[in-house]
C-alpha cells in the first residue's frame, strides 16, 4: 500500500497529467511515483478515450482515496495541456507526463529551486546534461499557475507545446529554469523519426526555436550521432520541417 501522506507539510498541488491509451510502458510506476513523492491536491487527466486499461487503473487510484478529475476530449497534446491548465487550482501545479517515473522525493527537492522571478522548473529526466537555452520539456515540470491560466495553445500542436509554454512565461519576464537534481526515469517510446518534420514545422511556424539551431544540427552534428547508428533523416526532416513552418508562418501575416 503506497503512502498518500508522504509530504503532508508541503503546499499541495495539481497534477496534469495527458493520457491516450498510456497504460505501457510504466503508467502504473507513474501513477505510485506522484502520490508517494507529490502532496497532491488533484490529480487532473486529460485523456483521450484511452481503451487499453489506462481508465481502469485510474479508477483503482480514485478508490484509494486519490482525487482525480477526468476530462475526456480527442484533441492534440497542446490543447490536452491547455484544457488540464484550466482545472488547476493551486498556486503551482506540475505536468507530469505518463511515461515518467518521478525520483524519490522529487517535490522535496525540486521545490528547493523556486524564486521570486522562476516561473517554471524543469526536473531533470535519465542524468541528461543541461541546456538551459535548450528545448523545454514538460516531462516533470513544476509552474506557476498564474502565468499561465491565460494560454491559448494552437489546435494544431501535437509537438513542441512545452517550448510554446516555455515562451508563453518567458513573455511575462519570468524565468523557466531547467536543473539537474531531482533526476527522474524517463520511459519514451516515441519515434524520434517521426516526430521530426512536425518538430521543426511548430519550431519555425510559431518562432519557438532559431532557425540556425536546426541548420546548424542537421549539417555539423550528425557526424558524431551517426557513428552511434542514428538516422541522419532525424536532422533533415527536422530542417525541413522549420523551412515548411517558416512558409505557414509568412502565410498567416
Amino acid at each position: 500500500m503506497f503512502n498518500l501522506h508522504a509530504n503532508v507539510s508541503a503546499a499541495k498541488i495539481d497534477v496534469v497529467m495527458i493520457t491516450k491509451n498510456s497504460f505501457y510502458p510504466c503508467l502504473k510506476e507513474s501513477l505510485f511515483s506522484i502520490v508517494r513523492n507529490i502532496p497532491l491536491n488533484y490529480l487532473i487527466v486529460v485523456d483521450s478515450f484511452s481503451t487499453d486499461g489506462t481508465l481502469e487503473l485510474l479508477d483503482e487510484y480514485r478508490k484509494k482515496s486519490v482525487k482525480i478529475k477526468m476530462i475526456q476530449r480527442c484533441c492534440g497534446r497542446g490543447k490536452a495541456r491547455e484544457i488540464g491548465i484550466r482545472e488547476v487550482e493551486t498556486e503551482w501545479f506540475a505536468f507530469v507526463d505518463s511515461d515518467v517515473i518521478l525520483a524519490e522525493n522529487w517535490y522535496q527537492d525540486i521545490t528547493k529551486s523556486i524564486k521570486p522571478q522562476v516561473g517554471a522548473i524543469e526536473g531533470n529526466v535519465n542524468e541528461q546534461k543541461i541546456n538551459p537555452s535548450g528545448r523545454a520539456y514538460t516531462n516533470c515540470t513544476l509552474i506557476k499557475t498564474n502565468l499561465v491560466k491565460d494560454i491559448r495553445i494552437p489546435e494544431e500542436m501535437q509537438v513542441l507545446e512545452d517550448q510554446y509554454i516555455r515562451k508563453h512565461i518567458e513573455k511575462s519576464g519570468y524565468i523557466w529554469l531547467k536543473v539537474g537534481k531531482p533526476c527522474s526515469i524517463h520511459k519514451s517510446t516515441s519515434s524520434r523519426i517521426g516526430a521530426a518534420y512536425e518538430v521543426g514545422r511548430m519550431s519555425g511556424k510559431y518562432k519557438l526555436l532559431p532557425f540556425w539551431k536546426d541548420f546548424f544540427v542537421c549539417f555539423l552534428i550528425p557526424v558524431k550521432f551517426l557513428k552511434n547508428g542514428e538516422s541522419p533523416s532525424i536532422y533533415l526532416n527536422k530542417l525541413f520541417g522549420h523551412l515548411k513552418g517558416i512558409l505557414e508562418s509568412k502565410s498567416l501575416r
